[in-house]
């Protein structure tokens, strides 16, 4: 590891001051221990019972870090990173795996888009119209299905209403503008009660210019090696601009002891491709219905259940220029029921069903995989025993029948339409043991298998996005996995936070291989099954000065890091995070307002795989700053974001255009938020 640079040593300097700054002691303070309740896990249980490292983003939390993408809005969370393709695409990466083994989910369904089949493909979800996100570090796939074999991003919205508004209208009404990027967003979401009914409706609008980067957009060995045809980008990101339009309306009918309701939403958004070809843009709209319905306690063996399903109906165009290229489309369904049943003999859990279709087609020049379908049935049951007063066991089963069909596989040694089936099986295991009224110790195991999906086994063609020309194998065996997680938790206080590890080891892990063969001028990459380990650990932990309803002063540190090889070669794995550091510091009072300071270090990623470039450590200095304002008896916020103060070339290793698109300079993010 390269020595820390000048700018790196003044950053641990200024966390040094955190660090010291916290008294020695602290006495006679009424403690403000919140209970959040984690949905995503199937129980129903506080986020101090779980299992399995959650991370839950609300309220201030999450107005403090909302950013374009839901990506970078979670990209400072414990094991979390993001893909960062440019500001209008950027998909969670966690622990190091990203696309298929990372499942996003809105209200407990799928997406149905298509970032995950590509880093450039956007997530089709704002974050700024999000109640809750709940992220599920480590398997999940026992409850959302073989594509969450590394976890899963759950966001939640009030689009389909559970509970009538106790007031006239429930809502929020926002605008503001970012320095880096010219960023103007105006948005708003109301809920109001109309007899038995609660209606919804939210809105958005959001535009930004080519954001502003400190130097080049290319590395200096770039500029030296591999000319361009136009001017280097410098100052400026080129073709790093974003449009984005949402409009959404939605409803319920709300009865004693449940609801039934549905909503529609229509998402366009255009945005600029900065892969380093010129003018590259994806122009992108979804209509998506959901429908939901849930009965609570009913009093009988089945307490409670809901019934969801999404449609999305997707597509988008990618352009060079004003020339229309490849036209993706995907019109998707997931659907699945939940059943949790009453405690019998200290026993309790949730029994459910899922049914998920896709039907994804690709036409153009750069169509890299034929048409698809995919259909996948599943059952599930998870299950939950207090063995004594301190130790909770937790088991689960889940089966999927999963079958990919294609037309078109154009490689010689395989048919042209091919239809591959999977019969898949995944279990858990886990317990809680309270050590004390302080401590808990956590553990989990799960096996889990991944079928390969069509991108996987059929890609036959250039994928300009990452540079590669993809090859698929129809004959890829399923993905295996064994994963277990093990943390020390203390949840009261002055000092709480967790501190963890996790091992996942993969048997047939698919791989994009990099073959060393050219074609289309680009080069070859040939998806196999190959060995592999992931092992890192995650800790984040506070220390409370004050903690109560009207004042907080806290200080905070979380580091993490994830290392992966190929078991076969003894090589590293691509586009994996390096160690990374945070500290943090905050101040609220009711009367005054809310700061947090925060330093985030990264260190120099020289584990790379063959062909991959190493990435230079950084330091990221952040602040946020609100303040309630009182007005003709309204309670107006206004806040202001400082990203990356010290104005740091900042590469990240994950994404695939790091060596091309650097992110943000300095910038800072003002606005006026009302809540009503």
């Amino acid at each position: 590891m390269k020595p820390l640079s000048c700018t790196q040593y003044r950053s641990l300097f200024v966390a040094g001051i955190f660090l010291c700054a916290i008294p020695s002691h602290a006495q006679d303070r009424e403690q403000r221990l919140e209970e959040i309740v984690v949905e995503s896990t199937g129980l129903g249980q506080t986020l101090s019972e779980q299992l399995q490292p959650v991370t839950v983003l609300s309220g201030d939390d999450l107005d403090m870090k909302v950013n374009s993408s839901l990506g970078d809005t979670l990209a400072l969370e414990p094991g979390i990173t993001s893909s960062s393709f440019g500001p209008g695409a950027g998909r969670p990466v966690i622990r190091g795996l990203d696309g298929d083994r990372i499942r996003v989910l809105e209200n407990g369904v799928g997406t149905n888009d298509l970032s995950a089949a590509s880093p450039d493909h956007a997530v089709t979800i704002d974050s700024s119209l999000i109640d809750k996100i709940e992220v599920v570090r480590g398997p999940a796939a026992l409850l959302y299905g073989t594509s969450a074999v590394g976890g899963i991003v759950n966001t939640f919205d009030n689009r389909i209403p559970e509970y009538l508004p106790s007031t006239p209208a429930d809502g929020t009404a926002e605008i503001r503008g970012d320095s880096a990027s010219e960023t103007r967003t105006g948005l708003m979401s109301v809920t109001a009660p109309v007899g038995k009914f609660a209606l919804h409706v939210d809105a958005l609008a959001s535009k930004s210019d080519d954001y502003h980067i400190p130097g080049y957009a290319r590395t200096g060995e770039l500029r030296a090696t591999t000319p361009i045809d136009y001017p280097e980008p410098q100052g400026t990101l080129s073709w790093s601009d974003t449009q984005t339009d949402v409009l959404t309306g939605g409803g319920s009918y709300i009865f004693d002891k449940g609801y039934v309701g549905a909503s529609f939403n229509d998402y366009k958004t255009i945005y600029g491709v900065p892969n380093g070809e010129p003018d590259i843009s994806i122009n992108a709209h979804r209509r998506r219905a959901d429908f939901r319905a849930g009965v609570r306690d009913t009093g009988e063996f089945i307490e409670s259940g809901t019934v969801r399903a999404g449609y999305v109906d997707y597509q988008h165009t990618e352009f060079e220029g004003e020339e229309a290229g490849t036209l993706f489309s995907n019109n998707g369904l997931d659907s699945r029921i939940d059943l949790k049943h009453k405690e019998v003999g200290g026993i309790r859990g949730t029994w459910g069903a899922q049914f998920q279709a896709n039907d994804v087609d690709a036409v153009g020049e750069e169509a890299f995989q034929p048409p698809s379908t995919t259909d996948v049935y599943s059952l599930f049951a998870l299950e939950e025993i207090a063995a004594n007063d301190r130790l909770t066991l937790q088991a689960g089963l889940r089966y999927d029948w999963n079958e990919v069909d294609t037309e078109g596989f154009d490689r010689d040694a395989f048919d042209d339409n091919m239809t591959r089936q999977y019969n898949l099986f995944s279990q858990s295991v886990g317990a809680i043991l309270n050590v004390s009224n302080d401590y808990a110790v956590t553990w989990s195991t799960a096996f889990t298998e991944r079928a390969p999906n069509a991108q996987e086994l059929f890609a036959d063609g250039p994928h300009i996005a990452t540079g590669a020309f993809e090859i698929g194998d129809p004959s890829l065996n399923t993905e295996q996995s064994l994963g277990t997680d093990i943390a020390l938790r203390k949840t009261e206080g002055d000092v709480r936070g967790s501190i963890g590890g996790f091992y996942n080891r993969f048997w047939n892990y698919i791989y994009a291989n990099p073959t060393g063969e050219t074609e289309d001028d680009l080069a070859v990459y040939q998806f196999e099954n190959v060995p592999a380990d992931f092992w890192g650990f995650e800790s984040q932990v506070a220390y409370y000065v004050a903690d109560t309803v009207s004042r907080e002063i806290s200080f905070d540190f979380q580091p993490d890091y994830v290392w992966a090889r190929n078991r076969d070669t003894d090589t590293y794995l691509p586009r994996i995070p390096p160690l990374r550091m945070k500290f943090g510091a905050n101040y609220y009072h009711e009367d005054l307002f809310r700061v947090r300071l925060e330093l985030q270090q990264l260190f120099e990623q020289d584990k790379v795989a063959s062909n991959e470039t190493t990435t230079d450590g950084y330091s990221m200095l952040n602040l946020y700053l609100s303040k309630d304002v009182e007005l003709e008896g309204r309670t107006y916020e206004l806040f202001v974001r400082g990203s990356n103060l010290l104005s740091e070339k900042v590469r990240n290793h994950v994404s695939y255009i790091k060596d091309v698109a650097p992110l943000p300079g300095a910038s800072a993010m003002a606005g006026i938020r009302v809540r009503f």
